[in-house]
């Protein structure tokens, strides 16, 4: 049974400096699992190689393991730019670029602004969101005719929740990988231990609201189109727990050339 218990993340009393340390931390261990390589395949289905591929990524953080997709999409041959948004923006993310560049402004994923133009992602962000909030997202993109992907890399499998205890001993080692190196980073890691405390928390209740396969397809069920197609199924890498995911996307009709 989905539990969607209290995330320090999700409030906005938290201090920037503790929630922009929580997702470097997090984008950091992205890094060193089997999932931006396994995302990206799923993405490059509904990419063009004869184009200039925009991303708009919702729930961004500090940036996530977005730009590891990037550069494997990109290793392929495909261009791609991508925007970061999120309710909190993070404008002064080191991330952002020619190919990654930040929204200012606060994006809700429930309604995004029509000028986002793209294909919409979600890594590790679709749980913060309650059934109904998260049926909203899904809505928004059908509506729009916008493709939408969404990822999960925590599961309430029993592999996801052993998993979970490992967070603080994870932190104490991999915390001297994080870049940009930030005195907040190993100070409230180290010195004052508050981080492993937030994002053993944190981790935690991630894997306990995580969307099952069924209940993201119960969700998608009630936007059905003949135009809009929806995929859904888990990721299965070597190491790590088993997360689900969810494609949806227009079908692109193509009217056929009239003989003379």
């Amino acid at each position: 049974m989905r539990l969607h218990l209290f995330e320090f993340e999700d409030q906005p009393w938290l201090p920037g400096f503790l929630r922009n340390s929580m997702t470097a931390y997090l984008a950091t261990t992205y890094g060193l699992t089997p999932f931006p390589a396994q995302w990206a395949r799923h993405i490059e289905r509904l990419l063009g190689h004869d184009r200039i591929n925009e991303i708009v990524d919702l729930g961004s953080g500090a940036g996530g393991p977005l730009p590891l997709v990037l550069r494997e999409l990109k290793e392929k041959g495909f261009a791609v730019r991508a925007t970061l948004t999120d309710l909190y923006p993070n404008p002064e993310t080191e991330l952002a670029g020619d190919d990654l560049v930040c929204w200012p402004t606060p994006v809700d994923a429930t309604s995004v602004p029509p000028q986002l133009a793209g294909i919409r992602t979600m890594f590790s962000a679709f749980h913060h969101f309650r059934p109904k909030a998260a049926h909203r997202i899904l809505r928004d993109a059908f509506e729009q005719r916008r493709p939408i992907c969404i990822f999960e890399g925590a599961s309430r499998s029993p592999a996801g929740l052993a998993a979970a205890l490992l967070i603080p001993l994870l932190v104490l080692l991999l915390t001297p990988r994080v870049r940009p190196v930030r005195l907040a980073q190993i100070l409230f890691t180290y010195l004052l231990p508050i981080l492993p405390i937030l994002i053993f928390w944190d981790g935690l209740v991630s894997q306990l609201r995580s969307y099952s396969m069924a209940e993201l397809s119960e969700l998608a069920q009630t936007l059905p189109s003949p135009d809009y197609l929806w995929d859904i199924g888990e990721i299965r890498a070597k190491g790590v727990p088993a997360a689900a995911y969810l494609v949806g996307a227009p079908i692109v009709r193509v009217t056929p050339c009239e003989s003379r």
